[in-house]
């Protein structure tokens, strides 16, 4: 592998750096330095910092460049936001009784429309996200089930989605990269088509809604 190469493989591989690079933030002479290691591992052979610099000067604007703005655009015409407090998370091991009781669930949700009820099958675990109200009923209910995970004190942001977000890609990336440059762990992420639910912890919701509010607003003054 060139040193050419071996360079735009490791950016192309970490995102935060590509951006970073793109829009001017990061000095190629430190970068190099803290890179030089890994290309010269790529490339088999001793590299010098020189080199590395250069071969970052020499990139040229990627898929990712490409994108980027149709990207912001997007955002700019993000929807409605909704942040509901109070939110429990729960983890079962799969079993068909755990699937099967999810309809007395439903039916018990829909004379409580207030309340938020979530419900992800995985292969061989299910993740129930529901507002605290519902705990005593969902330990009772599911008492019988082999509880994996329990967390409390969590909070829901909702994000209405406009309607073209399945024909873009990268959209997720630019509002998780918004929470992980702030060190926001999001716990779980619902989806459906036209909405997408990050859950956090409470104590992080404030400053999660005004961070991807900032993101949607700056781009709308770009």
């Amino acid at each position: 592998m060139t040193i050419a190469e071996a360079v735009r493989h490791y950016v192309e591989t970490h995102p935060f750096i590509e951006e970073g690079l793109s829009d001017g933030i990061i000095n190629y002479a430190g970068l190099a330095r803290n890179i030089q290691p890994a290309i010269q591992t790529q490339c088999a052979q001793t590299v010098r910092e020189g080199a590395i610099i250069m071969a970052l000067k020499r990139l040229s604007p990627s898929y990712y460049y490409q994108v980027s703005a149709g990207i912001k655009k997007f955002l700019s015409r993000l929807g409605q936001f909704t942040v509901r407090y109070d939110i429990v998370d729960y983890t079962y091991q799969n079993s068909t009784s755990l699937i099967g009781q999810q309809e007395n669930v439903f039916r018990h949700i829909a004379k409580h429309p207030e309340l938020f009820y979530s419900f992800s099958q995985g292969l061989s675990e299910s993740t129930i996200v529901a507002s605290k109200h519902l705990h005593p009923y969902i330990l009772d209910l599911f008492a019988d089930e082999q509880m994996l995970a329990h967390k409390k004190d969590l909070a829901a942001l909702t994000i209405m989605l406009p309607k073209d977000n399945t024909e873009i890609s990268g959209i997720y990336y630019f509002i998780f990269k918004e929470l992980a440059w702030q060190d926001i762990n999001i716990v779980e992420v619902i989806s459906t088509t036209h909405e997408i639910t990050l859950v956090v912890a409470e104590s992080d919701v404030e400053e999660s809604f005004r961070l991807v509010r900032r993101l949607k607003s700056t781009q709308t003054k770009k």
